[in-house]
């Protein structure tokens, strides 16, 4: 693996405020590269993982605040945003192996974790296999099984993607009323910026994998984990079943939820959700500065 092609680059914040800038970085990984944005913070660096038909530009909104305690890094997972796309290699490990080739590429030993949906179940798996490694772990909103239940999602997306992008514009705005039309055609070149191969590939695997639970591989994880959902009225992708096998299959996981939130809460919500995850974030950090203590 190598890290390439290092630039600076600017995100643009609200009027009034400075842009933040970050380092952007070229990670190749075999046949392909991911772009990884290391951005300004202070403290133990904070991976953050997006989801399906999504960019690390997910994360924009809750930069500032992480970035006040922590050093955050968000990236493209492959065939998503601008990293590469290649031919296949779409399923659930290959994006779990990408994010092991980020944290090693960065040399990053203690990680915190952050996932979104897909991302969230990218970062239980990554920590399955590190059961110890990673200071902590986030999982917002995750469906935390996989199955034939999820493919009118799939369906959707496909959709979505097939649309030109002026229809898929006005698509996103007539269903988020509160979006402008800059935000709309943003989040629609980031759907239409996603390789068909994601969806078709995850799609086929939901089905050949029916009812396939994540949970069993991540039970033996010693890294704390939260949970934080919205309401399935309000479009939150966590089963209420799923949550009481969240409860007894992961020993150090604990669940927020903020009612009358839906799928993306870490960005309608933004506020609210800093305030559910930093404490939570920076309890792992205290934790481990006990233990080295006590070890030293």
């Amino acid at each position: 693996m190598q890290v390439v092609d290092s630039i600076s680059s600017r995100l643009g914040r609200a009027p009034g405020t400075s842009p933040l800038s970050s380092t952007l970085r070229r990670v190749q990984l075999g046949d392909h590269f991911l772009s990884v944005r290391q951005w300004p913070g202070s403290g133990p660096p904070l991976i953050l993982v997006h989801g399906i038909s999504s960019s690390g530009s997910t994360w924009e909104s809750l930069l500032p605040a992480l970035g006040e305690h922590y050093s955050p890094i968000t990236f493209d997972l492959r065939g998503h945003g601008e990293s590469g796309r290649p031919t296949r290699g779409f399923l659930f490990d290959d994006y779990v192996n990408d994010l092991d080739g980020v944290v090693n590429a960065l040399g990053i030993d203690r990680p915190l974790l952050m996932g979104h949906s897909f991302g969230g179940l990218v970062t239980l798996g990554w920590a399955a296999k590190h059961l110890d490694r990673a200071l902590g772990l986030v999982i917002v909103d995750t469906p935390l099984r996989i199955g034939r239940d999820l493919v009118p999602a799939f369906r959707g997306w496909m959709m979505l993607n097939a649309m030109p992008t002026p229809a898929l514009t006005a698509w996103y705005r007539a269903g988020n009323r509160q979006w402008g039309l800059q935000q709309a055609h943003r989040r629609a070149k980031t759907m239409k910026r996603t390789a068909r191969g994601v969806f078709v590939e995850l799609r086929d695997d939901a089905i050949a994998n029916d009812g396939i639970d994540r949970l069993a591989d991540a039970a033996a994880i010693t890294s704390p984990i939260l949970l934080v959902r919205g309401d399935p009225e309000s479009g939150s992708f966590v089963r209420r079943g799923d949550l009481d096998a969240f409860g007894t299959q992961i020993p150090h996981g604990r669940v927020i939820r903020i009612p009358g939130a839906g799928h993306a809460l870490h960005r309608e919500r933004t506020a609210e959700f800093a305030a559910a995850t930093l404490p939570f974030l920076q309890e792992c950090v205290e934790r481990h500065r006990r233990r080295l203590w006590v070890g030293f």
